[in-house]
Formats: structure tokens, C-alpha cells, sequence
């Protein structure tokens, strides 16, 4: 598929909900509000990543392009990743061979791979 017929229906990654890194609660959560605000506006595929829960919360979970998936579908199936919450997880990604998607680092975890790539 030609790169930019890719963004015009995009599937966008989202990298934690929780409100900091390694734990479960979402509570007053600024990336939840991202996530929220991406599902109400856009017309992306929303793939949220969020290893400290098993089910979006109920006021995430009818949005209709919006499911939770592991970290490592959410890397295969987006064509663009960003870092909403530095989870141990996220931490570790090697993004090796991702030259194709476009990389949102909201929190300088990646910034390593920028300066070799």
C-alpha cells in the first residue's frame, strides 16, 4: 500500500493508559484522555496497549475502532506508535525494521533509536 493512502484511514498504537509507568489504575490519567480524545475525532483504528489491565474500562470500551491488544500486535498492525506511558515493557521495544511508521515519543524513551537510525 502506498505510504500515503496509509494515513488516511490509519491504525494508530497507543502505548499505556495507566496514569504512570507499571501500574494498573487509570484514574485522572492524561493518556486516557488522549486515547479518548483520538476515538471521538479521528478515524483511525485505535490499538491501546495497556498491560496492567485485561479489558478497557467501560467508558473506553464502545468506542467501535478502539481494542486492547499486547504490545507486540500493536506493533505489527500500526503505522503509527506513540508512547503515552514509559511501562517497563514499552521501555524494552526494539525499533529495528519500524522505519515505515511514524514514532510519537512522549516521553524520550526512544530517543536512542532516532540517533542510530
Amino acid at each position: 500500500m502506498e505510504k500515503a493512502q496509509r494515513f488516511k484511514s490509519p491504525v494508530f498504537a497507543c502505548l499505556g493508559l495507566a496514569f504512570k509507568a507499571d501500574i494498573d489504575d487509570l484514574r485522572e490519567s492524561p493518556a486516557v484522555e488522549i486515547v479518548r480524545d483520538l476515538a471521538e475525532k479521528g478515524s483511525a483504528t485505535l490499538l491501546a496497549v495497556e498491560p496492567n489491565i485485561d479489558a478497557l474500562p467501560k467508558y473506553l470500551a464502545g468506542y467501535e475502532k478502539l481494542r486492547l491488544v499486547d504490545l507486540d500486535r500493536a506493533l505489527q498492525e500500526a503505522d503509527i506508535v506513540a508512547l503515552l506511558v514509559n511501562h517497563r515493557e514499552s521501555c524494552k521495544v526494539d525499533l529495528t525494521g519500524q522505519n515505515e511508521k511514524v514514532i510519537i515519543d512522549t516521553r524520550g524513551i526512544w530517543s536512542y533509536w532516532k540517533k542510530s537510525v
